[in-house]
């Protein structure tokens, strides 16, 4: 059988001769040929070039988005739309709109401005890119300013898709999937979105604050979620009746960002169909889900897709490889694309015998190997060993013969999947003075609790009880519930925002009553990393149970961290990288805390989707936080053990 064969034959559910293997490598190839770092043998190849070289299966879901030929074809890139050669269609604007492209320079970073001048009003988005990214091998520009600014943007957005049309291209298409030829399927970009809320969600608002216009802007959303979904029925019959085998619709699912009564209302219906339309047309549906899909994994499995791509497992993530195998391919319902977590290939995370080991343990929780195709989830990083590709590439070819010997996994009983399902019971006030204002914050009520604690207060009752007591135990709740996967990120938010508002009413009684925070805590996303809602949630979660944080924000040099561990004296400094270039920026502050005599004086946690226990104490880090519960009860255990020494 040939690569691209394999591959199909997997995606349908039937079985191939041998396990496919795609590695997906191209943020490591991106950053590696920028700085003149490939491997000798490689220099000069293009990625597909290196791919065929090592007999690899070329992997051809996610397309580059920084390689266009015109610059319409990513010009806007800001509201989720693109014309590229993997998409087989072209977005085109009605004439009563004009998009007005402006691009500047400013050192190192060349900024894209686009407006969209219409008979509404004007709205406008801004993305960048810059030296850190392209050494970090990005292959998407990164927002700056996003479309939505105010709840009046919404009308002005909803005009502009209302009069958008979708045009077929598929002699693009069809010229890149004779390049792709018999070496992998040319999967065809029908959208990145699963459905049109979600594209608001990806594109239009930053990470959180579409929680906030979630709750507060209901109905203007979704008057621009239809004129979206006017866009996405364009696309659907595109799409359809073009010559592609396989259709991209839908990426980036997380059980905690796509929250499953979210992902239910506002993606499941649009997942189904899209899948049972294309479906019709003879196409395989592909969707990229590359984050923690616990609380997902039967809502994707229902959703009639037929690949489920970029699947990342443990120890990145809560799932085993042999649950998702189980609930998904054994059962029939779906093909996993992915399998071979990205932490395994750097040296920083793992070393030759925990790759060893991993791919002992996944030949046998994926035995017999149907519905299966072994890539990289979500894809190779730049700092990746690639000889262990090549490692990869020798077992398959030693191992990969289907079927494959069972082996001995256990994947979860439905009982422990209900569980992360299952939201907890509401948790009772700790005394009936506080209850409106406990239950207030467990609710995020925002409208009323200025008047509950007004009312606590003109009783009489310490500012501080009312903090202590009514507002900082609902968080506890809040945050064990987060932890256990029975709340999500919306309720964390929203029940941090009636704090907020409460501590606006409490702040001049607490000055006098002399409040003390349970510690200071200084935070910020790596010199080269932009990423931030992982933070961001460590920030609030760390202020709704009393602590003082300070939150540097995004792309924080090392000398940055050094002042300002100076200036604020934090108890604890914690450090946030998503992407594997930018990991080792968390020892450079480390070193150099320590060069300047104050790494003694402040506890240092590190966090982010590719860091793991090994490289925090690689590092010398004092801890790991593996997400914004755990970072919690981490910060707590180390200020416990230094209460006596503590300022």
């Amino acid at each position: 059988m040939t690569k691209k064969e394999r591959i199909l034959a997997a995606m349908r559910g039937e079985t191939p001769d041998m396990l496919p293997y795609t590695p997906r490598f191209d943020l490591w190839y991106n950053s590696n040929a920028y700085r003149g770092a490939l491997p000798k043998r490689h220099q000069g190849r293009t990625a597909d070039e290196i791919a065929r070289a090592e007999g690899w299966a070329l992997h051809k879901v996610i397309p580059e988005l920084l390689e266009v030929v015109d610059p319409q074809e990513n010009v806007t890139r800001g509201i989720g739309l693109y014309s590229l050669k993997e998409n087989g269609y072209r977005i085109n604007f009605s004439p009563n709109v004009r998009l007005n492209v402006q691009k500047t320079r400013q050192g190192e970073e060349e900024a894209t401005r686009v407006e969209y001048h219409t008979p509404k009003g004007v709205v406008s988005t801004k993305e960048v890119i810059n030296e850190e990214m392209r050494n970090a091998g990005v292959s998407i520009t990164w927002v700056q300013e996003h479309a939505i600014r105010r709840p009046e943007d919404y009308e002005i957005w909803a005009y502009i898709f209302e009069n958008i049309t979708v045009t077929p291209d598929y002699e693009r298409y069809r010229a890149w999937q004779q390049r792709v030829g018999d070496d992998g399927v040319a999967v065809m970009m029908g959208t990145f979105s699963a459905s049109p809320v979600h594209h608001i969600q990806r594109d239009f608002l930053d990470a959180t604050e579409f929680f906030f216009h979630y709750n507060d802007h209901h109905q203007p959303m979704h008057r621009l979620a239809e004129a979206i979904g006017w866009v996405y029925d364009q696309i659907l019959k595109v799409v359809g009746d073009s010559p592609a085998e396989a259709v991209l619709w839908g990426a980036n699912y997380d059980d905690m960002i796509t929250y499953p009564p979210y992902f239910e209302k506002e993606l499941s219906p649009w997942l189904r169909k899209a899948s049972e339309y294309l479906s019709s047309r003879g196409k395989l549906v592909v969707c990229h889900c590359d984050g923690e899909n616990q609380g997902l994994i039967d809502l994707i499995a229902d959703s009639g897709m037929d690949v489920a791509e970029a699947v990342c497992c443990a120890p990145m993530t809560k799932l085993p490889i042999e649950t998702y195998y189980e609930r998904w391919s054994k059962s029939g319902k779906l093909t996993i694309m992915g399998g071979l977590i990205q932490s395994m290939l750097s040296p920083a995370t793992a070393s030759l015998d925990d790759l060893r080991t991993y791919l002992d343990h996944f030949f046998k929780a994926v035995a017999p190997g149907r519905r299966i195709i072994l890539s990289v989830a979500d894809t190779t990083p730049p700092n990746a060993d690639f000889d262990r590709l090549a490692l990869v590439a020798e077992r398959v070819e030693r191992e990969g013969r289907l079927p494959l010997e069972a082996g001995a996994a256990r994947p979860l009983t439905e009982a422990q999947m209900r569980a992360a399902r299952e939201r907890a019971a509401p948790a009772e006030a700790p005394d009936d003075v506080f209850r409106a204002v406990h239950a207030d914050v467990l609710a995020g009520n925002d409208a009323d609790i200025k008047t509950h604690v007004q009312q606590l207060l003109d009783r009489g009752i310490p500012a501080k009880d009312v903090l202590n007591r009514g507002m900082l135990t609902a968080m506890e709740v809040i945050g064990g519930r987060f932890r256990d996967g029975t709340v999500f990120i919306p309720e964390v938010l929203l029940s941090a925002r009636a704090m907020n508002v409460a501590l606006g009413v409490l702040e001049p009684h607490l000055a006098k009553e002399q409040k003390e925070a349970s510690g200071k805590i200084l935070l910020g996303t790596v010199r080269g990393d932009l990423h931030d809602i992982g933070k961001n949630m460590v920030a609030t979660m760390l202020r709704g149970v009393g602590f003082e944080v300070i939150d540097l924000g995004i792309n924080i040099s090392t000398e940055d961290f050094v002042a300002k561990v100076e200036q604020h004296r934090p108890d604890v400094l914690g450090m946030s990288a998503l992407l594997t270039t930018t990991m080792p920026e968390m020892k450079k502050v480390i070193d150099r805390l320590t060069a300047h005599g104050l790494r003694a004086k402040v506890k240092v946690i590190v966090g982010g989707a590719p860091v793991n226990e090994k490289f925090a104490r690689d590092i010398g880090a004092d801890g790991y936080g593996a997400d914004a519960g755990s970072s919690i009860d981490l910060a707590k255990r180390l200020l416990q053990k230094e209460a006596p020494a503590r300022r």
